[in-house]
């Protein structure tokens, strides 16, 4: 058997949610709307939480906004809610292996949450995240997914995770953990090196929309 074959046969035992959401940046998407779906800009903030921010209390950029709502259904993953990762200009190092908390932080939106009062956003004044730096406004402030079956590399929810490394895919410590999410350096992203960033949760968590343990990994050529 070949190195490729035995590579994507590992991955896929590893990563066994195959079917999986492919991200599109959308060049024409609603960018008044607080709750849509988008890579940078302003993010929906109810009133009963504060701003992301780090230990410095910087407010955090918005790296992306999914609504779950607006997203094709598949198996183990919401289907209603608002996730949020929020990345530092801070973070200068484009290999990252750790767990979200003061440079990277998530968060999931409840539909209670959602149906809120928004805060003023007019203290949002956060810079765009460094991996969108260059990119069009007009083309990274909206998502459009389609669903598909395997597909490594792209921007997606679940399915198999690609890595610019290939002998990462056998490192044990991810075997408890699913591919929430993947970006990587193409469709107005760069990510280092062209390189490629995931949220991985484990399973259990990912049942109860808890991501207080999910892992931001990153690495680059």
């Amino acid at each position: 058997m070949s190195d490729v074959k035995k590579n994507e046969k590992t991955r896929s035992k590893q990563f066994p949610f195959k079917y999986q959401i492919i991200l599109k940046t959308n060049p024409a998407p609603n960018p008044n709307k607080l709750i849509c779906s988008k890579l940078g800009g302003i993010p929906f903030v109810p009133q009963s939480l504060d701003f992301s921010r780090n230990v410095s209390e910087n407010i955090l950029p918005l790296f992306c906004q999914i609504n779950f709502s607006d997203m094709p259904a598949i198996r183990g993953f919401p289907t209603s809610g608002l996730f949020q990762l929020f990345i530092s200009d801070d973070l200068e190092c484009f290999e990252c292996d750790q767990i979200v908390g003061d440079e990277v932080v998530v968060r999931f939106l409840s539909e209670a949450q959602i149906s809120e009062q928004g805060r003023d956003m007019s203290e949002y004044t956060s810079k765009q995240p460094w991996m969108l730096e260059g990119a069009p406004v007009q083309k990274i402030i909206g998502i459009k997914a389609t669903h598909a079956w395997i597909k490594y590399h792209g921007h997606k929810i679940g399915g198999v995770a690609n890595f610019t490394y290939t002998q990462r895919i056998h490192d044990k410590e991810y075997s408890e953990y699913i591919n929430f999410l993947q970006f990587d350096s193409s469709d107005g992203i760069m990510i280092g090196d062209a390189g490629i960033m995931h949220i991985f949760v484990k399973r259990k968590d990912l049942e109860n929309l808890d991501f207080s343990k999910a892992v931001f990994y990153s690495d680059q050529y």
